[in-house]
């Protein structure tokens, strides 16, 4: 198996997990087959998107402490 690292914001990783929640079983099970399982990714980047939006809140109050 091939990893790679990619930088996405927080909108692109909406974006797909978005088009995860839109698959049909028939896409989802195809896919399952091929490449693996659907809702092990999405759980993968559902962490990835809160991860990103906890350091982004907590930059908010950093940012609002220095004054």
């Amino acid at each position: 198996m091939y990893e790679t690292t990619m930088k996405l914001n927080v909108q692109e990783l909406k974006i797909i997990l978005t088009s995860l929640q839109l698959l049909e079983l028939s896409e989802e099970n195809m896919i399952a087959k091929e490449f693996g399982s659907v809702p092990s990714l999405y759980t993968k980047l559902l962490i990835e998107l809160e991860t990103l939006n906890q350091s982004a809140l907590q930059q908010s109050y950093d940012h609002n402490a220095s004054y």
